[in-house]
């Protein structure tokens, strides 16, 4: 027993530095010299003397060889990396294993809704199966397109999805962010979770002056969150404007968990909400993207997550939950975002007070469909790569498995001589989870057409999502607060239909 303390000890150390190996090196870039590149492109990328750094995709850039050149030069395989990860993940099977698992997948899956590898495959693989003729009519959408601008190849390419997925959504939809951002000034949006906060759960904003030192910029806002009978519920610190010293990633994450205390009292939660907007100028509030109202609505179901949760421990409370459920409450929040019965309670012109037009919600609706079977099963092909590398070894090595499970979960062919692996990040927080945004998406679409459709504010449907769902934080199943929610048993059947059905044009509920 002592021999295997030690040595789970020893696996964890060794895994900490891993990890930190190969998150470093995986945003590292890559160099080549300068006369392997066309000249015309050379400018396209960051020149350091005689050598080319090549930190990035450019999945953006309208020029195929710029595209080809960056996907292939800034995933040439790296065999310091390659090493890293395959002792990576050979520390993970032995660490599990240490401790009674067949492999890692099944120890990370414990106590998840999908709780065993086999669930997660066969999720996959069904959802493959159901996607198939979808994904194949988009890449022939985005093979056409590419043909159209007389590209160098016929043959759709692995860096050509996301430029050309992005230009048929342009053709047949050409959503301008700009033509939107005039009616989704941060005070109206958030002035509508207000009003949808209010009416579906009995709870509202209000706003608090900090103490002294008690927030870390001038910018931060802090809000108490406010139960018309119960109370105050926690606060948010709104850390919303970008900062130059600020990391630009939107988050919410939080600061003190609630939990039972010994005296009875419940210790009252308290998060930050993190966005990068623009700062007001002396004449304009600030505007967002339609992107960035969905964004605030579904970091802003985290922060409700925390808020609503009642636990006895603050280790389980909130979105300290099972992966696969920690984002339902948030991704649930996008399907009120994009509601324009929702919308058309906030989304006002901030010069005219003009409501914005319900087309143009359809339209942003709608645009997101484009050739959304193939952006949804490169997804798929993520998380089946990242369960095959926790599952049982295999006598093959990283690269040979990643273009196997290309082959048989994308459907666009894979390079020689590159390894995407090596820039999978994700691999790292998400081991052996990285299904969790597919099934949680799956479930929070079940509970918007089942529960909310109807009504966005049934005040009925509000609370028993609060009492099934967000009450619990990770104190219970996960499966059973969605079947308190749902009044069922979903299966995997269930769950795959509702990701598919999500990618047929919206029905208005009557």
């Amino acid at each position: 027993m002592i021999f295997q303390r030690r040595k789970a000890v020893s696996l964890n150390v060794n895994l900490l530095d891993l990890s930190n190996e190969f998150l470093m090196g995986s945003q590292l870039p890559n160099k080549i010299e300068k006369w392997a590149l066309p000249e015309h492109i050379r400018h396209c990328f960051s020149i350091d003397g005689n050598c080319i750094q090549i930190g990035g995709l450019h999945a953006d850039s309208p020029s195929d060889l710029v595209r080809e050149a960056a996907y292939k030069i800034f995933l040439y395989p790296n065999p310091k990396m390659l090493h890293c990860l395959e002792e990576l993940l050979a520390c993970r099977d032995e660490l599990a294993k240490l401790v009674g698992y067949e492999s890692f997948a099944h120890r990370a899956l414990k106590g998840t809704m999908a709780k065993t590898p086999e669930t997660v495959m066969k999720f996959l693989k069904l959802l493959t199966a159901k996607l198939s003729d979808r994904t194949t009519k988009d890449f022939q959408m985005m093979r056409n397109m590419k043909n159209k601008v007389n590209s160098r190849y016929s043959e759709l390419m692995p860096w050509d999805h996301p430029y050309f997925s992005g230009a048929v959504r342009a053709e047949r939809y050409n959503i301008e962010p700009s033509l939107y951002s005039p009616y989704f000034s941060l005070g109206a949006c958030m002035e509508g979770l207000n009003t949808l906060f209010s009416r579906l759960l009995g709870v509202s904003f209000q706003a608090e002056q900090p103490k002294a030192g008690e927030v870390w910029s001038e910018d931060v806002r802090k809000l108490a969150v406010v139960h018309e009978a119960e109370g105050l519920l926690g606060y948010i610190y709104c850390d919303f404007f970008h900062r130059p010293d600020k990391p630009h990633q939107d988050c919410h994450f939080t600061i003190r968990g609630g939990r039972l205390k010994q005296n009875r009292e419940y210790q009252l939660p308290v998060v930050v909400l993190m966005l990068s907007l623009p700062h007001p100028s002396r004449n304009t509030p600030t505007l967002l993207t339609p992107a960035m109202m969905e964004n605030l609505f579904h970091e802003m179901g985290h922060a409700m997550h925390s808020m609503l949760g009642r636990t006895r421990y603050q280790h389980v409370t909130g979105t300290r939950c099972s992966t696969d459920f920690a984002e339902v409450p948030s991704i649930l929040m996008e399907y009120f975002a994009t509601d324009y019965r929702v919308v058309n309670q906030f989304a006002r012109h901030y010069q005219t007070g003009q409501p914005l037009p319900e087309s143009m919600v359809s339209c942003l609706c709608e645009s997101k469909r484009i050739c959304g079977a193939a952006d949804t099963q490169l997804q798929v092909f993520y998380a089946a790569l990242d369960q095959v590398y926790h599952g049982k070894p295999q006598n093959k090595s990283s690269t040979e498995i990643l273009q196997e499970i290309q082959e048989r979960f994308y459907g666009l062919p894979y390079v020689p001589n590159t390894a995407w692996q090596l820039r999978f990040s994700h691999l790292i927080g998400y081991g052996a989870k990285y299904y969790s945004y597919l099934m949680s998406r799956a479930v929070a679409s079940m509970v918007w057409r089942q529960c909310f459709l109807k009504d966005p504010f049934d005040r009925n449907m509000g609370e028993r999502y609060r009492r099934e769902m967000l009450a619990h934080g990770g104190a219970k199943e996960p499966m059973l607060m969605v079947k308190g929610m749902l009044q069922r048993s979903p299966t995997i059947e269930d769950f795959v239909d509702a990701l598919v059905s999500d990618l047929n044009p919206s029905v208005q509920a009557s």
